[in-house]
């Protein structure tokens, strides 16, 4: 081979050679490749190695805690375990001694046997002995029965009436000397009545006495519902009956105003027409009464003396009352008077305002009371001390008190028309009786509204003894008065007995101080301590204090020295017509 075949050759082998490099080291490229990929792989399964033997660490910790906990359980199972041995111990124990008193019951059950044997017979013996007591007590029930049967029987006839049923003379007697004996211990007036029926023989001797006895059977059942509880209504005898009226009142007058109440309802109930079987009748009676006297009468007395005052109502025509006492009865006829007047004053409108002026410290008019007047056709001017309490007692006041608000309004307006006048207020009494109308709210509401006057110039006196009852509602009364200016003025402060607790929640706007505690408040020193008091309570509550019945400068400066400043009293005007109060505004406003 020549050299540049050998040259050749080997330029040729070394290309081989480099061709083969060059392809080991491309193969050698990708393995350093795949073996970088294989690197990342496994740092990749590292970390997740790592990640699973955290885990495995945390599992292993829980794995720990677990043991633990079992060992405890176990523990805790082996204990519960000596103690089911040491139960079943016991319960071995208490096993024996129940088959012992199994077989103790079993001895007592066969004796119980025995003794229930012979408690049978027992038994039957006693049913035997209770059937013969049975047919005993029923002989003896019949026995008793019959016995109590004629003792109500006799007791009847010897107390009560065979015809009517009312208790008898002898009763009735009985009774009264109870009365008289429980009258001398409580001092409260009691009476009694003796009651005829007018012109009975003529039914008797016309109808027949079956209808006369009708007559007296319906005529007992109506006086028993003219009657108080407590009360005794009796038949003397033929067509007399009488009653006791025990406890009627501790006043006299009220009691004989009861009394005449009383008498009242069984003419009326004994006026209206019988069914006498076929026959309608008509009949009255004629009533006697008289008043235990506390002075010893005896029951005998008192009914000799109704009979005597029965046949006084009989010789004036029948069919009225008539009390043994002439006092007595006049004072009822002049009541009865006074009252059938009273409504004819209401009809007539005789009754009148007058004005008493309310002054303050400066000699300024704040305003006035109205005071109702009656000018009586016959009697002239009549006051309100003796027609008030009459008219409370008949209801008369509800239209009177209406009457006086609407007249207080109607006064208002037409101060209205003058400068002078113009911010005067005006107080008006209302009674307890008046203000528990259900409507009262809206009558004063409307009045307010009807004269178009503005509602804080009226103001409302109330007494202390309409607080004593449904304080609640009183409160709510006055608060729905006052959303439209209405004022309220406790009259006679200091007299009654009024509430503190209460006192402070009324929305009162002024204390008006008893006459009774101003009129010797120069001289006596527990009027001028009570004084002092109730204003010093007025000032705490930031209330307005007036007093009333101030007629002296002394008894006005003492007043004024202990902080009240508002004054009504004789001291700047009597109550006068409304004439003379326009007149007297004028002298006090020029001045």
């Amino acid at each position: 081979m020549s050299k540049d075949a050998e040259y050749d050759s080997k330029i040729n082998d070394r290309k081989g050679y480099l061709s083969e490099l060059a392809i080991a080291n491309n193969k050698l490229a990708v393995a350093n490749s795949a073996l970088a990929i294989a690197n990342k792989k496994l740092t990749i399964a590292n970390k997740k190695l790592t990640i699973a033997n955290k885990k495995l660490t945390i599992a292993n910790k829980e794995l720990a805690i677990v043991n633990e906990e079992l060992a405890i359980a176990n523990k805790e199972l082996a204990f519960q375990n000596e103690e089911k041995d040491k139960r079943a111990a016991e319960l071995a124990i208490a096993n024996q001694e129940l088959t012992f008193q199994n077989k103790e019951k079993a001895k007592r059950a066969v004796e119980l046997a025995i003794a229930n044997k012979e408690l049978a017979f027992q038994s039957k013996e006693k049913a035997k002995r209770a059937a013969e007591l049975a047919i005993v007590n029923q002989d003896l029930t019949f026995q008793s029965k019959e016995k109590a049967k004629l003792a109500e029987e006799l007791n009847d006839l010897a107390f009560y009436d065979t015809l009517t049923g009312l208790p008898n003379r002898r009763l009735l007697i009985d009774r009264l000397h109870h009365a008289l004996a429980s009258n001398v211990r409580q001092g409260c007036e009691s009476a009694v009545m003796f009651i005829d029926l007018d012109h009975f023989k003529d039914i008797n001797d016309t109808l027949g006495h079956e209808v006369g006895d009708l007559l007296l059977i319906q005529t007992a059942q109506r006086l028993e519902s003219c009657l108080r509880k407590g009360d005794t209504v009796a038949r003397l005898g033929g067509d007399e009956f009488m009653l006791i009226l025990e406890n009627l009142d501790e006043n006299p007058i009220e009691a004989a105003t009861k009394a005449k109440a009383i008498a009242d309802k069984i003419l009326a109930e004994l006026n209206k027409p019988y069914q006498l079987d076929m026959h309608k009748c008509h009949s009255t009676v004629s009533i006697g009464a008289v008043f235990f006297d506390h002075q010893g009468n005896t029951a005998e007395d008192l009914i000799k003396q109704a009979d005597i005052a029965m046949y006084q109502a009989k010789q004036a025509g029948g069919n009225l009352i008539r009390f043994f006492n002439p006092k007595m009865q006049e004072s009822i006829n002049a009541r009865i008077t006074l009252e059938n007047e009273l409504r004819i004053a209401i009809e007539k409108s005789q009754f009148h305002l007058y004005y008493q002026i309310q002054m303050d410290s400066d000699n300024r008019v704040l305003g006035a009371e109205a005071l109702i007047r009656w000018t009586n056709p016959e009697h002239g001017l009549v006051l309100p001390a003796t027609f008030i309490p009459i008219a409370e007692e008949t209801g008369l006041i509800l239209s009177i008190g209406k009457w006086v608000i609407e007249t207080a309004c109607a006064q208002i307006k037409v101060w209205q028309k003058k400068s002078q006048t113009r911010d005067l207020t005006l107080a008006v009494n209302v009674s307890a009786k008046q203000f528990r109308q259900k409507d009262f709210v809206d009558q004063v509401q409307s009045a307010v509204q009807r004269h178009a006057i503005p509602g804080n110039l009226l103001k409302l006196e109330l007494t202390e003894s309409l607080l004593q009852y449904d304080t609640e509602v009183t409160i709510a009364m006055m608060k729905a008065l006052n959303k439209i200016g209405v004022q309220f003025s406790l009259d006679d402060f200091g007299t009654g007995y009024s509430s503190l607790q209460y006192l402070k929640r009324l929305p009162l706007d002024q204390f008006k101080i008893d006459q009774s505690f101003v009129r010797d408040i120069a001289t006596d020193n527990n009027d001028k301590a009570i004084v002092k008091a109730i204003i010093a309570m007025a000032q705490i509550l930031d209330i307005d204090v007036i007093a009333e019945g101030v007629e002296t400068e002394e008894q006005q400066q003492l007043l004024l020295g202990k902080g009240c400043t508002l004054y009504q009293g004789y001291l700047f005007s009597k109550p006068i017509p409304i004439d003379q109060f326009d007149a007297l505004i004028g002298r006090f406003t020029d001045s």
